[in-house]
């Protein structure tokens, strides 16, 4: 198969892949619940289809790609939309983590005291200036 063409199917995949992980995207932030099964269907087939991409990528040798067509364009856009999943990817998982969660753990906050509260205690605490002052002769004894 032609160099360029494995890359240009490998990018379409990858675009596929892309407007899935976005629509889950959506779906998570919009539904507040875990995917319906026929998006997680939808992804499941993609990765037998992402593996046999990703094996004719691994095949192809430099010396097979022609230096005047856009096979080096192909490959850097293939590169950026790589990022763009693991990144949405990402906040997918991070999504699904969230509301996966039990509420007292969605709820649980780690600084429960305000942070008026916290000045107040710092303006309690003796300052670093009164802590510096020597001991006079009527404190040592």
């Amino acid at each position: 198969m032609d160099p360029r063409e494995v890359i240009k199917n490998h990018l379409n995949l990858c675009n596929e892949v892309h407007s899935l992980l976005l629509e889950e995207n959506t779906w998570l932030k919009n539904e507040k619940k875990a995917p319906s099964s026929e998006l997680l269907e939808r992804k499941k087939v993609m990765l037998p289809q992402l593996e046999v991409s990703l094996e004719n990528l691994r095949k192809l040798k430099p010396e097979f790609f022609s230096p005047f067509d856009d096979s080096k364009q192909l490959v850097n856009d293939s590169h950026a939309k790589l990022l763009q999943i693991f990144y949405v990817d990402r906040e997918n998982e991070d999504l699904l983590m969230k509301l996966t969660q039990s509420t007292e753990r969605q709820s649980f906050n780690r600084f429960t005291t305000s942070p008026d509260e916290i000045g107040e205690i710092h303006n309690r605490l003796p300052s670093e200036d009164e802590s510096e002052q020597p001991e006079s002769e009527e404190e040592k004894s």
